[in-house]
């Protein structure tokens, strides 16, 4: 009787522990199917990407703006509107006595709205906090930015088409 009472102590904790492992599992296994999903999801490239990511590029004077805007939106009378940006901030900084990215902005409390979209074209407006932030002098400047821009999808990728000459 002994050994039936201890069998049958031993059988529970053998259920149990397969409940457990199970319940693990599961909880594993929808934590990476969520996860691929939510990854996968996120590939999507949609206009209000583009516009953010030449955003934050531009403002911290990265040559990464370049891929997302057309070369017809940022070459305007063989002037390129971006490389003229950057060579004005990074001449001003130099002027001060600082390093080239001394002007460098962030931006915060990032808001688009699609004002207008088709499959091929969208109309984005960018509204943020653009933060000009030097550390050491313990300063922040804040600069509001509202700013409309023109895309065109191109090869499957959104790309500003319009808009970069008023920035």
């Amino acid at each position: 009787m002994y050994i039936q009472i201890i069998n049958k102590t031993k059988l529970k904790r053998s259920i149990s522990m397969i409940q457990r492992i199970t319940i693990f599992g599961l909880v594993l296994f929808l934590a990476i199917f969520f996860q691929s999903a939510f990854a996968l999801i996120e590939t999507i490239d949609h206009p209000h990407k583009a516009v953010v990511s030449f955003c934050k590029a531009y403002y911290q004077l990265d040559e990464d703006a370049i891929r997302y805007v057309t070369d017809q939106c940022h070459i305007q009378n063989e002037i390129d509107l971006i490389d003229q940006y950057f060579y004005e901030q990074k001449k001003e900084a130099n002027d001060r006595g600082y390093r080239d990215n001394f002007l460098v902005s962030y931006l915060t409390h990032i808001h688009t709205d699609i004002v207008e979209k088709t499959n091929d074209s969208a109309t984005v407006r960018i509204t943020a906090k653009r933060a000009a932030i030097i550390p050491w002098l313990r300063t922040r400047k804040m600069y509001d930015l509202d700013h409309t821009f023109t895309l065109k999808k191109i090869n499957n990728q959104w790309l500003i088409s319009d808009g970069v000459r008023n920035m």
